[in-house]
């Protein structure tokens, strides 16, 4: 049983599984899928060390399709990666699959380079059938992540004989235009995909945690402050979320009073149903304290959150 969660390189995403390291002692359940949106940077290279350091598998992006690395000749970034993790063989250098990318210049990539333990994340339904089964056939994949469509499900047909393991890739955050907006509902189902990827032939599942796949670079105050939170529900432990929204949603002044009008309702909410995990833990402080650690932090918390609840439901199994 294999988690694959999706993040983009942010510097709050990053320091998550930095975090994560802390309680991740079974290294078989979690293996994190990273987009570089910038080129090597410190915040990344310290990433990849705690990885490292901590022996977790992961899969690193050399072809990005978001942030300033997707405009640009990415032969940087497949320079910097590989040099730094010369000696470590415990990822998967990995490729965006899609009906624009180049296939040949991927199969040339992974020749030139001699990589091998491929991962492919395939988000669209390849141009060239021809090209695709001959990068197939160019190296050594060992997960194919495919997003959850039914066109590219279909693609699993010439993938699975390879002996390739199959991970299923679903977005499961409900994005709303504003942050107001999650106020209704403001408790929702997030997923239960946990509980059926392998009765449908997968080896693992993989979302974009509370994110969703949306991307954008962010950096404007909000009106409204929300946090998102998802939780264990019920006998068969189904994952729903719950939005915690400010009150004083007029205009974008006073942001950790915003903040501190969504821990007044998260708090309760999580001591009422007993949630322990490291973030939870982080977020009463925060509000006991009456501290203000920056929307960044907080929406790294509910990122650890996420992680922690499944990493303790697989690591119970």
């Amino acid at each position: 049983m294999k988690y694959f969660p999706y993040l983009r390189g942010k510097q709050f995403e990053l320091i998550a599984l930095r975090d994560m390291c802390s309680f991740y002692e079974q290294k078989d359940i979690i293996s994190p899928i990273i987009e570089p949106i910038k080129q090597v940077n410190s915040t990344l290279l310290k990433t990849i060390d705690c990885l490292v350091q901590n022996t977790v598998n992961f899969n690193i992006i050399l072809n990005p399709k978001c942030g300033e690395v997707s405009s640009e000749n990415y032969d940087r970034l497949i320079l910097d990666v590989i040099n730094k993790l010369d000696g470590y063989d415990n990822y998967q250098p990995t490729f965006i699959i899609n009906e624009q990318v180049n296939l040949k210049r991927i199969i040339s990539i992974i020749k030139d380079r001699g990589l091998e333990n491929i991962s492919l994340v395939i988000t669209a339904q390849p141009r060239n059938e021809s090209d695709f089964k001959a990068l197939l056939d160019s190296t050594s994949i060992r997960y194919a992540i495919l997003y959850d469509d039914s066109s590219i499900r279909r693609l699993s047909r010439n993938i699975r004989p390879l002996g390739t393991e199959l991970v299923i890739l679903a977005d499961r955050f409900n994005l709303k235009e504003k942050n107001a907006d999650y106020v209704n509902p403001s408790d929702e189902f997030f997923s239960d995909d946990h509980l059926f990827f392998e009765k449908e032939g997968y080896s693992g599942y993989g979302d974009y945690i509370t994110i969703g796949n949306n991307y954008n670079e962010g950096g404007f105050l909000p009106y409204a402050v929300a946090i998102h939170l998802t939780y264990l529900d019920g006998p068969e432990n189904i994952f729903r979320i719950h939005h915690f929204v400010s009150d004083s949603n007029d205009d974008n002044s006073d942001v950790p009073g915003k903040v501190a009008e969504a821990l007044s309702k998260l708090v309760p909410f999580i001591d009422e149903r007993k949630m322990n995990t490291d973030a939870c833990r982080q977020l009463r402080q925060i509000y006991h304290d009456e501290s203000y650690p920056g929307l960044g932090s907080i929406k790294k918390l509910s990122i650890l959150n996420h992680l922690q609840l499944v990493y303790n439901l697989f690591s119970a199994k």
